[in-house]
């Protein structure tokens, strides 16, 4: 009578352990394949393709009407990254301020610009560490440059100033681009990156310009600027942050 007891607790026990080898539990444990975008090895080729989003600061100086001026503000940047190639609608907004040491604000300059990028030299993870690119571009484009310039507040002497306008400008630079991808993305970001360019631009010869006399909100029509010796010309540094997906 014993016997009868065991073989029912044997064949319990045997289907057991049938289930849990069956093929359907096995696929159901199957570990699930690793996104595409993820790296297997730190050391793999670098592929730079898609959007791409760059903002930070901007100073330098800007010539207008063969005058200098002290800028500082932001710039960001959009487009995407096509390998080494990248194509970018750009704004820049800098405060206009006296050369030297000095707190007086002349006006504002707005710019908007499409460029295009090119990474000249690479360097690959196997030079810098596992994940990490470095390289030197080289960039061109064109820009819309709008000026705003400040009348004297009350109480100042009277100041002759330019009128409010904008030129079209030529966008040359050359900076470089350190670049580190993440391994498991979960989505964005992809690659983390930073940026330090320099940034040149320059316009057609300068027309004779329109300028107005101000004090405090009252302007009267000053004299014509003559025709500038030299273009109308600019030099910025730009230092971003950048993030792709």
């Amino acid at each position: 009578m014993t016997a009868i007891p065991r073989l029912r607790r044997g064949l319990s026990l045997g289907l057991v352990c049938l289930g849990f080898t069956l093929p359907a539990s096995a696929v159901a444990d199957a570990a699930r394949a690793p996104s595409a975008r993820w790296v297997e090895d730190p050391y793999q080729p670098h592929e730079t393709v898609g959007p791409n989003v760059r903002a930070g600061s901007a100073v330098g100086w800007v010539i207008h009407d063969d005058r200098t001026y002290t800028a500082l503000g932001g710039a960001i940047s959009v487009g995407p990254r096509l390998g080494r190639f990248t194509l970018e609608a750009g704004y820049i907004f800098a405060e206009l301020s006296e050369p030297g040491p000095s707190a007086r604000v002349h006006g504002y300059l707005h710019r908007l610009s499409a460029n295009a990028r090119a990474d000249l030299v690479r360097l690959g993870s196997r030079s810098l560490g596992p994940n990490s690119m470095l390289a030197i571009y080289g960039e061109a484009g064109v820009a819309r440059q709008l000026h705003r310039w400040l009348r004297p507040e009350d109480g100042l002497a009277a100041r002759v100033i330019p009128v409010d306008g904008g030129r079209s400008v030529a966008v040359f630079g050359f900076g470089l681009n350190l670049d580190h991808r993440l391994e498991q993305p979960r989505g964005f970001p992809a690659r983390v990156g930073w940026q330090l360019g320099w940034q040149l631009t320059a316009s057609d010869r300068v027309e004779p310009g329109s300028t107005v006399v101000c004090r405090g909100a009252e302007c009267v029509a000053g004299p014509t600027m003559p025709r500038a010796p030299v273009r109308d010309t600019s030099l910025l540094v730009t230092s971003t942050i950048a993030f792709s997906w």
